[in-house]
């Protein structure tokens, strides 16, 4: 007789976590803003439940983001939208739920694993079975599929191939993008289109017979048809229509691609805060999943919860052999920008870039109504707002901006991804211009001589920023400030050994709190104490942790953004802002760092006794990766 499924394994126990990071508090009722926090925080309890699971779900995921509510607003939207919804249409075109949901736990749940993210596994173990149920998927198949996602190679036999190719997307994804063949995504579109051929009569058939009734009606009204005979016309129309045109299945998987990998996305940015700042399963939760669960799969996630961060595979592309700094400083070696386009779904050609969002990125969300509505109002918040307050509240934007643009510059570097440094170069620039009053956002006070020498200015330490941030410990004292270094020694570990990252926070909170309190004492920053009998230093100590949450999700979403840039071939941006460039030497270290082969060949030329080095652009397109 074979054991009980349920009941008879005990989730690892909490006990000998790290403590959490940051406060996970309800939404406070004594704040100006406290009804609308207080609604966000209600609405992430039933959202977050998940359909299957009928009634509200009180969550550390929404008291986490109570710590940056900016951000929050929109993630409800955006997040639960692409993880929950099932097929949704907009204006008569699919707009959401484009993959299966069992499909989607799947992968989220191999990313979970391939990151060892504990709060992730426990969550959507509890998740997946219920929406597996929901489906009709058995105990068995569930524990089999489950249990094997991270190892989905070794076990063909467990999925369909639509599963093995959508899991090697994700594998890829999670650890390092640029190993992702053409051959791979060809094997995902044609299992995507195969399987939309397949669900279509269920899912989307009724869609494209209206469409084709309503044609049937404008040109019956155009022959003079009219009443009955016009309504039988229409009707036939509708009934002639059966299968999936291939227009269409093209449409639906270049959304469906947009929508995996913005769900790999969210996932990698969500493991990201939550290793890190070791959020914890909420107490109730274990007995949830010994109900819930069976106990195979909780026997497997306790076995990786226990192993944290030992054994974990890489979780970047390997680095390029060490730049010859010295001789690029001296204008020895120039290698210009490799001009990459094209892309793994068609983008727009000109589209708009706007001020922070890449032209190929808006682009590609064309294909998924629902993310293109969603995703800026998220990010952007998250990415580059300061000094958003609500009600008398700080909701947002509690790390400045020059802070947040040399973490997203060290991010891109070590992803090494082509479309996420060269944006970024360019907000560099920008922030620099804006912090010295000059270019776009020259003051009125200056005359030409003075905004000259401060557009100089800017552009020379913005410059000495990009050629070093990749080895920031290396750099000259002169480059970074204290709160710049902290700032990127926590960000490598946050992305290459997250379940050791808390070791480096108190170095940062140390740096933060300095720099916060200069700041408030200059007149830079207004310190938050609208909270009735708050201290001085409650509300420094409220700041620091608004910090932390807010730059480990900025982190994530940046490592998520630029894994999705390097995968789906997101191309190049123009160079420069308004006609202002950094240096060669920063130009020559981004390509350096993206083009692997152009690194080896100027150290070989320079080895063999060449005194000056030059790579065209059209010369590093041969090489250059994305």
């Amino acid at each position: 007789m074979s054991p009980p499924l349920y009941g008879t394994v005990e989730p690892l126990s909490q006990e000998r976590r790290v403590p959490c990071s940051v406060p996970l508090e309800d939404a406070d009722p004594r704040t100006g803003n406290r009804n609308w926090t207080l609604g966000l925080q209600a609405m992430s309890d039933w959202i977050w439940s998940d359909q299957p699971n009928p009634q509200p779900f009180r969550n550390h995921l929404a008291r986490y983001f109570l710590q940056i509510p900016a951000v929050l607003e929109h993630q409800l939207h955006y997040s639960g939208g692409l993880i929950f919804d099932e097929p949704s249409f907009r204006d008569g075109v699919r707009s959401a739920g484009m993959l299966p949901r069992p499909l989607r736990e799947q992968v989220l749940g191999l990313v979970a694993m391939k990151r060892r993210s504990w709060y992730t596994m426990t969550h959507h173990a509890f998740i997946a079975r219920l929406t597996f149920k929901k489906y009709g998927l058995s105990d068995e198949d569930f524990v089999e599929r489950w249990c094997h996602l991270d190892e989905h190679r070794a076990h063909p036999g467990v999925y369909s191939r639509l599963e093995r190719a959508a899991l090697d997307f994700a594998e890829a994804f999670t650890t390092n993008p640029k190993e992702y063949t053409d051959a791979q995504y060809a094997e995902l579109r044609a299992a995507l289109g195969e399987d939309n051929e397949r669900r279509h009569e269920t899912e989307g058939l009724w869609l494209e017979q209206l469409h084709a009734a309503r044609r049937a009606r404008s040109l019956g009204l155009l022959r003079g048809l009219e009443g009955a005979a016009l309504d039988e016309v229409t009707r036939e129309a509708a009934r002639a229509h059966r299968g999936l045109s291939p227009e269409w299945n093209e449409q639906l998987v270049n959304g469906q691609v947009v929508e995996l990998a913005f769900m790999c996305l969210q996932f990698v940015a969500l493991s990201a805060p939550f290793t890190a700042l070791s959020i914890p399963d909420e107490d109730f939760l274990a007995e949830a999943l010994k109900a819930v669960v069976p106990a195979p799969v909780i026997t497997r996630t306790n076995a990786l919860n226990e192993a944290g961060g030992k054994g974990m595979a890489s979780l970047l592309p390997p680095p390029v052999a060490a730049l010859p700094l010295q001789a690029i400083l001296g204008g020895r070696v120039v290698v210009e920008s490799a001009r990459l386009q094209g892309a793994r779904v068609p983008l727009e050609e000109g589209a708009d870039s706007g001020r922070f969002f890449p032209a190929s990125l808006t682009s590609a969300l064309r294909h998924h109504p629902d993310l293109a509505r969603f995703v800026p109002r998220y990010a952007l918040p998250l990415l580059f707002n300061e000094d958003a307050w609500r009600s008398g509240t700080h909701t947002g934007g509690f790390v400045t901006s020059r802070l947040k643009a040399v973490v997203s510059q060290k991010v891109y570097r070590l992803l090494r991804c082509r479309s996420g440094l060269e944006h970024h170069t360019r907000l560099v620039l920008e922030d620099f211009l804006r912090e010295h009053g000059a270019g776009a956002f020259r003051l009125q006070a200056m005359d030409d001589a003075e905004e000259a020498r401060a557009r100089a200015r800017a552009l020379e330490r913005a410059s000495a920023v990009l050629v070093h941030v990749h080895d920031h410990r290396g750099a000259p004292e002169s480059v970074f400030t204290p709160l710049e270094r902290a700032a990127m020694d926590w960000t490598e570990e946050v992305l290459t050994r997250p379940h050791g990252a808390h070791r480096w926070e108190p170095a940062l909170r140390e740096a933060l709190d300095r720099e916060n309190r200069r700041e408030v004492r200059a007149g830079l920053r207004r310190l938050d104490m609208s909270l009735d009998g708050d201290s001085l230093e409650v509300a420094y100590t409220r700041l620091l942790h608004h910090q932390i949450s807010e730059l480990a999700m900025m982190i994530g979403h940046l490592d998520g953004l630029g894994r999705l840039s390097t995968l789906l071939k997101l191309g190049s941006e123009p160079p420069d802002v308004e006609g202002m460039s950094p240096s060669r030497a920063a130009e020559t270290v981004g390509e350096l760092l993206l083009n692997p082969r152009a690194a080896e060949e100027v150290l070989a030329r320079l080895r063999s006794g060449e005194e000056r080095v030059f790579i065209s652009a059209e010369q590093a397109a041969r090489t250059g990766e994305f």
